[in-house]
């Protein structure tokens, strides 16, 4: 398989590493909305006044490797990259770090199974990067992978792009429509060259979605096309010429072709994922001749 499609299957997976026991908090709060690599965490905390993020949504193998230490009740974080082994335990304000002992600005929490830090200790110590949106109250974390795949998705290559793009949390700004036909078919369709905008059709609903300069998606208009739910935003201009990629989940079917600014579609290519295996979880293929524009 390319390299490009397997970036795209694995595009932005979140795993759980971790399990450890419980404790209390010296305070405990939901603090602004907070995205891991463009995937919004239900679960967060502020303890001391300080926001912690859930260590198993940290998630990045290529950087880091973790494991628990029964005996010692130590969860062992290991960078092969930097050389850097971490060493952490509930209740503790401190963090060993190749040996050398590192204040927290907060404890190590441990809540219902899953082991929480500092937010700064992140971004200072396990190199992942930290962003806000002030406006939207947004707390914006990235892993070190995370981080290349947000400069992918600002002007890297456009099937990267866009399969990471489909993968973003899709977050409403007012009223959202759920979904109630049936079918078993999402469509997504971009403006030809471009990863940061598209529509998606997935069982009579259309919705408009938009990323923005720090990596959300954003829906900016909903419709029922089915017509009992009614309309929620603006509607978009129409995009003119457009590429989409039409998946059936069901049959493990992907038909994918270019739209002219008439609305003709032209089929570019079909690919039966029980016989292509390559092809396992990929949704966006490369179009042949189409060059990036919406680069940023």
């Amino acid at each position: 398989m390319k390299k490009w499609m397997k970036a795209a299957a694995a595009a932005l997976t979140v795993a759980g590493v971790l399990s450890a026991g419980t404790t209390s908090l010296a305070a405990s709060a939901q603090p602004s909305k907070m995205f891991i690599n463009g995937v919004y965490q239900e679960d967060v905390l502020v303890v001391n006044d300080r926001t912690m993020v859930q260590l198993r949504a940290f998630n990045d193998p290529k950087s880091f490797v973790y494991s628990y230490e029964t005996a010692t009740k130590t969860i062992i974080i290991h960078n092969p990259v930097q050389k850097m082994t971490v060493h952490l335990k509930n209740g503790l304000k401190t963090a060993e770090v190749n040996g050398k002992n590192v204040k927290l600005d907060a404890p190590v929490t441990v809540k219902a199974g899953r082991t929480y830090i500092p937010v700064r200790f992140v971004t200072e110590t396990l190199g992942g990067k930290v962003d806000y949106d002030n406006g939207a109250k947004h707390i914006i974390v990235r892993t070190p992978t995370g981080e290349e795949q947000f400069k992918t998705l600002k002007n890297g290559d456009l099937a990267e792009a866009r399969a990471l793009a489909i993968n973003l949390t899709r977050v409403s700004n007012g009223t959202e429509i759920a979904p109630y036909g049936e079918g078993f078919t999402t469509t997504y369709r971009f403006p030809k060259g471009e990863a940061l905008r598209y529509f998606i059709s997935y069982k009579g609903l259309e919705t408009y979605v938009e990323i923005n300069a720090k990596g959300i998606a954003e829906i900016k208009w909903q419709k029922d096309t089915l017509g009992e739910n009614g309309e929620a935003g603006k509607e978009p201009k129409p995009f003119g010429e457009s590429v989409t990629f039409i998946d059936n989940f069901m049959a493990d079917m992907l038909n994918y072709g270019s739209v002219d600014s008439t609305g003709k579609y032209t089929e570019l290519g079909v690919i039966n994922r029980y016989i292509d295996k390559e092809y396992a979880n990929v949704i966006i293929m490369p179009i042949d001749g189409e060059t990036r524009t919406d680069a940023r």
